[in-house]
């Protein structure tokens, strides 16, 4: 009852309404409101009526199972052996032809035909049918029919040529995987799959046939791969790449190997070997690329697993067959720096993403810096090749320092190096210090270029360096770039005094033993300096080395002379050093803590 509903209580004409009626009535409309609010909510709270009354049963019939409310729900032992049976029914379809095939009745190569037909006639049929799990029994009785099928009429009957038989593979899972595809049937599809590739390995080692079954997992892989694009079908991704990889990597070692690949696979072409291994890599990291720069998401652990194993096995096979050919090289290298271009500019776009893809910079970055230099030294000449890896490093570390990317710094040390490496910097400078007889011939010009380009980029980064909290995690490999630089500048040094000619052994002992003396001494200072580049790690391992260097070999060959100045100048450095290193601060607090009484 609503307080609507309550009559005006009125006086009666001619008297005065009694005293305090009007708060009385007041008080009791708030009476009552305070009761319907407390009756509406348990209302509420009360489930319906509906809900409370029992769905009737549904009368058992034929009908029942035509409900469309029960699709949800698990199928019926009933439904469940309809459709077995109808798989048996096609299995002795199928029977029936092999049975004529045997008889003589129909010719082998028809028979064959007639039963890729009829596999392929009832996958349509399963296309067709109203619901998936109509579809997913006949599209697994074609499955269960066209691979032995195929592997029979290819080993066995050796009907299908090779060629002919791994392209009649990838046609039936093609047309396995629409009908799957548009029935939702992901189990069905997993079962085409793994079907499709063991046939195809199958019919690959029995008939010695290598190059068709490695193309026909390569388009398989290409196709699972953006088939699971469009659904959450990933893990189908993995078993497809993996007989890709498997395939070529087969193909390349049979193709290169020393002396040809033996009797049994001598139709094997060398220049398809190397097509099919580049296209191997042209094809899963193309469409990485390609799908990271669309949808700009980031790179997943399968794009970066099967990445490397395509640099291996993909490129890695490209240049073991390019070599074993003895031709062709320069455009392999041609192309593969070209690559390198190419993943550069896809990392661009992903330049100014500090957090959210940071790994596909990271990602196309690497890829273009192992295109680089797997590419260059079949494209340009050795010495060439490391001052450009010189000049890229500086590159790499101007980059670096304006784009605040630590993966570039690292980058930059391993141009660096590459360039040390290749220009012979680092086995010149090894020789200088270690060899008895001394430094016979001066460093190449590529190498003095490489050690310019290290000092060059040291001293970029001791410019344009950022605060300490972003530089922290780049001093390993500054560390390594000024270690090299270290060894480079103290061996020029020692070919200073002694290169040219044949010193005797206690003056080339004598200007080893001050070169490395002032190197610690010299670190000791820059460490205590500029503190950013963390020299001072290397003074104790630095005289621990000078140490060694000078029990052995100045103690061995020195004459009073020389030892004279061994002797002065080592102990020095061992005076000088570990005071340099002492933190500022520190020392003027024992200074501090001594002058007090």
């Amino acid at each position: 009852m609503s307080t609507a509903q309550v009559p005006p209580l009125k006086a009666a004409p001619g008297e005065a309404p009694p005293a305090g009626l009007e708060s009385r009535l007041a008080a009791l409309a708030e009476v009552v409101r305070d009761l319907e609010a407390r009756v509406g909510t348990l209302e509420a709270a009360r489930p319906p009526a509906s809900a409370l009354t029992p769905a009737p049963t549904p009368a058992p019939g034929p009908l029942l199972e035509e409900a469309p409310l029960l699709d949800a729900a698990l199928p019926s032992p009933t439904r469940i052996l309809g459709l077995v049976g109808r798989v048996c029914l096609i299995l002795g379809g199928a029977y029936l032809i092999r049975a004529l095939v045997d008889a003589g009745t129909v010719p082998r190569g028809v028979g064959v035909a007639l039963g890729l037909a009829y596999a392929a006639t009832w996958a349509i049929l399963g296309h067709r049918a109203r619901r998936p799990l109509d579809a997913a029994f006949p599209t697994l009785a074609s499955i269960l029919i066209a691979y032995p099928l195929l592997v029979e009429a290819s080993t066995r009957f050796g009907i299908l040529a090779p060629g002919l038989a791994a392209l009649l593979l990838v046609a039936v899972a093609v047309l396995h995987a629409a009908v799957a595809w548009r029935r939702d049937l992901h189990a069905t599809l997993w079962t085409a799959t793994l079907a499709a590739l063991g046939s195809g390995f199958l019919v690959m080692m029995a008939r010695r046939s290598i190059e068709p079954f490695a193309a026909a997992f390569l388009a398989l892989g290409a196709g699972a791969l953006w088939l699971t694009y469009g659904r959450r079908w990933h893990g189908l991704r993995w078993p497809t790449a993996l007989a890709a990889d498997a395939g070529i990597l087969i193909l390349t070692v049979l193709a290169a190997w020393p002396g040809g690949p033996g009797d049994l696979y001598r139709g094997l072409s060398l220049n398809r070997a190397l097509f099919l291994a580049l296209a191997l890599a042209a094809v899963y990291i193309g469409s990485f690329a390609v799908r990271m720069l669309q949808r700009r998401r980031v790179v997943n652990a399968f794009e970066i697993i099967q990445t490397a194993l395509v640099l291996l096995v993909g490129f890695g096979g490209a240049v073991r067959v390019a070599l074993a050919s003895g031709s062709g090289t320069a455009l392999l290298g041609a192309g593969i720096s070209l690559a390198g271009v190419g993943c550069y500019a896809a990392a661009l776009p992903f330049a100014d993403d500090q957090d959210e893809t940071r790994a596909n910079f990271n990602f196309f970055t690497f890829l273009a810096l192992v295109f680089l230099l797997l590419g260059g030294p079949f494209v340009l000449p050795l010495p060439v090749f490391a001052t450009l890896s010189g000049v890229l490093g500086l590159a790499a570390m101007v980059a670096a320092l304006r784009l605040r990317r630590k993966v570039l710094v690292l980058q930059s040390g391993l141009y660096l190096v590459t360039s040390a490496l290749a220009s012979g910097l680092g086995s010149w400078a090894l020789h200088v210090f270690m060899d008895s007889v001394g430094p016979t011939a001066p460093a190449t010009s590529a190498g003095l270029a490489s050690l310019l380009a290290l000092f060059a980029t040291l001293a970029y980064f001791l410019l344009r360096r950022p605060p300490d909290p972003v530089t922290i995690p780049m001093r390993p490999a500054i560390l390594v770039l000024g270690a090299l630089a270290a060894a480079g500048l103290g061996a020029v040094a020692i070919w200073a005094c002694c290169g040219g000619r044949t010193p005797e052994p206690g003056g080339l002992a004598l200007a080893r033993t001050l070169v490395l003396s002032a190197l610690a001494i010299a670190l000791a200072w820059l460490g205590r300096r500029v503190p950013v580049l963390e020299l001072r790690w290397m003074v104790y391992p630095l005289l621990a080395v000078t140490t060694l260097k000078f029990l052995f070999e100045d103690m061995a060959v020195g004459r009073p002379l020389t030892l004279f100045l061994a002797f002065m100048g080592f102990g020095t450095t061992l005076i000088l050093a570990p005071r340099l290193l002492r933190n500022p601060a520190a020392q003027d607090v024992d200074e501090d803590s001594e002058d007090a009484p």
